[in-house]
């Protein structure tokens, strides 16, 4: 038997899924710290205590206003983004529900790419309102970009249309600027609602100069605690508070404010603003880190393949996919060289497969072998030097060993015996195992599956005794092979 190749004990642990939340920046951490122990009071008091806190909380609307772009229209703090989509589309359905439609069919329109917190909201929201609208997603093409014709057929007739600045799995961005010259040219007055979770801290954005209706944020996303997010309105977008009860935040949001929270954004804007800092990173610094990872990867699985364009994505996110290698495997041995990535959306710890790259029209084995690594803006170049080299050791550790060797269908090969069918797209390979005696044979082996099939073959020291094929081959055959 092989032995399994060592990974450094208790190494440091690398975090590369900051698309699905960030560690807390110890300078905000230090802000969220001082209010809760020194400014303490209720914005709504009318004492000093109050009135601190009341300054903050002001001081921070007026900052967050600076970062996204937005002088004008309604910016209010809300416990993060999925509240924040919960209330544009509860908006943006009730002006629907006060308009005489009877007998026409009325579309709700959302990205296909979309995370699943919007149609999910599109659908509730449309029940208990009782619209009978039909939810309708937006096709996109292969680099996941929405398609424009689609939109133009659609949108003259629909309720509201919800996109995303920035994608949450594969890191694309959308062309607002393309998307908002279509929508107002069918349809000038449709609510629209643009997630921009993962466009804050990583590209401009000047929300009032465009006529985005709704633009939900969440601060966990950027280095922000958890449970708090804020929310941007549009003037004269159609507004209807999600939660009523105390008149807190001008009557749009009620509730006790989240200071703590609040302070944290205050922190976090401050940098965004600030030209002199250097916790974030670049652009071109950030567009080099990507760059020394993609190529730690691809030395370190020859067969990967990445599963969106990179000139349309930012530069903080690779998605890809391993050619004969299910991303269980390579979630467990970067688990074992703590390097934290995610399969899919961190978001559906459930799935084994994903949607967006289904949508997107990629193969099967890509949308279920789909790795999602992320970094965030204040990523230092000690983190990503010393992920290249983890990833190195994973993936000999994975090429090596013989306690990651499972299919996607939960099958431990370790235990195969007789006639064992593996399939790789379209094409399929048999084995015959005699698993008592240790002797194989391979019919038709599949190009892809040659990795796996070694490593059986290693792991548990079977005797290969033929391998047949039923059709015509070379000597550059897999069969040959």
């Amino acid at each position: 038997m092989v032995t399994p190749v060592q990974i450094r004990p208790k190494a440091k642990e690398i975090y590369l899924d900051c698309n699905a939340t960030t560690p807390v920046l110890p300078y905000i951490t230090q802000a969220v710290k001082h209010v809760m122990e020194h400014v303490f009071g209720n914005p709504s008091s009318s004492h000093i205590t109050g009135l601190q806190a009341r300054y903050i909380l002001e001081s921070t609307r007026r900052l967050g206003r600076q970062v996204i772009g937005a002088p004008t229209g309604r910016l209010f703090f809300t416990s993060g983004a999925t509240e924040g989509i919960q209330t544009g589309v509860l908006s943006a359905l009730t002006a629907a529900r006060h308009h005489n439609h009877q007998g026409e069919r009325r579309w709700l329109l959302y990205g296909a790419t979309e995370h699943k917190a919007v149609p999910q909201a599109l659908a509730h929201w449309n029940q208990l309102l009782q619209l009978n609208a039909e939810l309708k997603a937006i096709p996109v093409d292969s680099h996941g970009k929405l398609d424009l014709d689609f939109i133009a057929a659609h949108v003259g007739a629909a309720h509201m249309i919800c996109t995303m600045a920035v994608n949450n799995e594969t890191g694309v961005r959308q062309n607002l600027r393309s998307l908002e010259q279509v929508i107002r040219a069918h349809n000038p007055t449709v609510p629209w609602m643009v997630d921009c979770v993962q466009a804050l801290g990583k590209q401009q954005l000047a929300l009032a100069e465009t006529t985005i209706d709704y633009a939900p944020f969440s601060g966990h996303k950027l280095y922000a605690p958890k449970g708090i997010g804020f929310m941007y309105v549009r003037d004269n977008a159609p507004f209807t508070p999600l939660i009523i009860g105390g008149g807190q935040e001008l009557g749009q949001r009620s509730g006790t404010e989240n200071l703590p929270g609040i302070a944290a954004l205050h922190a976090l804007f401050e940098l965004l603003l600030d030209t002199e800092q250097s916790v974030f990173q670049s652009q071109t610094t950030l567009e080099q880190y990507r760059h020394r990872l993609l190529q730690a990867l691809q030395n370190a699985f020859p067969t990967l393949e990445l599963n969106h364009p990179l000139t349309d994505s930012v530069p903080t996110t690779l998605n890809f996919s391993v050619r004969g290698v299910p991303s269980r495997d390579i979630m467990d041995v970067f688990d074992a060289a703590n390097i934290r990535v995610s399969s899919g959306s961190a978001c559906s710890s459930g799935v084994t497969r994903s949607f967006v790259l289904d949508a997107m029209g990629l193969p099967e084995w890509q949308a279920c072998s789909a790795i999602r690594l992320s970094f965030g803006p204040a990523t230092t170049a000690e983190t990503i030097a010393a992920a290249c080299e983890r990833i190195q050791e994973a993936a000999l550790a994975l090429r090596r060993s013989c306690l990651l060797v499972a299919d996607t269908n939960e099958d431990i090969d370790s235990d195969l015996d007789g006639i064992v069918q593996w399939r790789f797209d379209s094409a399929c390979c048999y084995l015959l195992i005699d698993k008592a005696a240790g002797e194989m044979a391979v019919i038709d082996p599949v190009p892809e599956l040659a990795e796996r099939i070694e490593r059986l073959v290693a792991c548990q020291d079977y005797r290969v005794k033929a391998v047949l094929t039923t059709e015509a081959h070379d000597a550059q055959s897999a069969a040959a092979m």
